[in-house]
């Protein structure tokens, strides 16, 4: 089973086994319920437990998550570096939205066709993600993840449409 983090968990918060999270979603609403099973996994990826979420608060960047199965700080300080995720097919995406890492390896092409790079990373340092493409010169250019220059991104084909103007490449 293919499965999406969710959030990042960090050190305890409280006496009652709650832990600091860091949200990987855009949709924390949809994906945070309580009394919802969610699965902890390591850093190499290896299932540690199941779950049940009990509580949830939003705090800007920040959540802080309570478990069923963790009561005490002794218990959350275990949580630690660990990814709460759930099942891919449980976290469908509203319209309009896509996974950065299934479209990697797309080929980018312009308005009139043609090749012009491969898709490698999506960059988030910026307000604006970027994708970041090997041209065809092995040269690496980024592209502004945003509606002026980013067009339909076709899953059948693997191409994401890209509206270049002078300077881009």
């Amino acid at each position: 089973m293919e499965y999406v983090s969710i959030a990042s968990l960090h050190k305890p918060y409280g006496l009652k086994g709650q832990v600091h999270a860091v949200s990987l979603t855009s949709f924390p609403e949809l994906r945070f319920k309580k009394n919802r099973k969610y699965v902890l996994f390591n850093a190499k990826r290896e299932q540690v437990k199941e779950v049940t979420l009990t509580s949830f608060v939003i705090k800007g960047e920040e959540l802080i998550l309570g478990f069923k199965e963790f009561t005490n700080p002794e218990d959350a300080l275990t949580l630690q570096g660990l990814s709460l995720d759930l099942p891919k097919d449980e976290c469908p995406l509203p319209e309009g939205y896509v996974r950065y890492d299934e479209i990697l390896g797309y080929k980018g092409i312009d308005d009139e066709g043609k090749e012009i790079g491969t898709l490698m990373e999506v960059v988030e340092y910026s307000p604006t993600p970027n994708l970041k493409f090997k041209g065809l010169d092995k040269k690496n250019f980024y592209v502004p993840f945003i509606d002026e220059f980013v067009g339909t991104i076709d899953h059948e084909k693997k191409t994401i449409l890209i509206h270049v103007v002078e300077g881009l490449l």
